[in-house]
């Protein structure tokens, strides 16, 4: 039987206002917003003071809100940016490495016009970035994802645990 995959990268987050404001916070993360504003005191999204209630959780008691994103919380979403580049950096490097060995097996044991070093060289230089795109985003990308996301998601369970338990 075929197994459907949903989500992004086979993965289904638990919170999907979490999935939603991964892009929000990577912007405070990476300052290209400021950390100040209305922001809801239960998803820590960014509210409009036209708003009734939260466009990312949709909880309607606004009254309470916070003057920015505490860094408890930008540090949960950093970690699944922090994870999913390490997988994408890290295949793309295994992808330059195989290249680079295909360069030295064509150089040292290529028959005729395949171990021309100009030829291993334009192997080199386009295998190298074929084979960088295809194991660092396309492949690893999808697999950091699922763990960052993952991680990500095992954070946010722990600081809502955290948060009931002192209410």
């Amino acid at each position: 039987m075929d197994r459907i995959e949903e989500g992004k990268a086979g993965y289904t987050s638990p919170f999907p206002y979490v999935e939603k404001l991964q892009s929000k916070m990577d912007e405070i993360l990476s300052r290209q917003v400021p950390n100040n504003g209305s922001f809801c005191s239960f998803c820590f999204g960014r509210i409009n003071v036209t708003e009734n209630q939260c466009q990312f959780c949709e909880t309607t008691d606004l009254s309470n809100q916070v003057s920015a994103v505490p860094k408890e919380i930008l540090m949960i979403y950093q970690v699944k940016r922090r994870t999913e580049s390490i997988w994408v950096y890290t295949g793309a490097l295994l992808g330059l490495m195989l290249a680079a060995g295909l360069f030295l097996i064509l150089v040292l044991w290529g028959p005729g016009f395949l171990g021309h070093p100009g030829f291993a060289f334009l192997v080199l230089i386009g295998g190298g970035y074929l084979l960088a795109q295809l194991c660092g985003p396309l492949i690893c990308g999808q697999m950091g994802y699922r763990k960052g996301a993952a991680k990500r998601d095992a954070l946010w369970t722990t600081y809502l645990e955290k948060t009931e338990s002192k209410d």
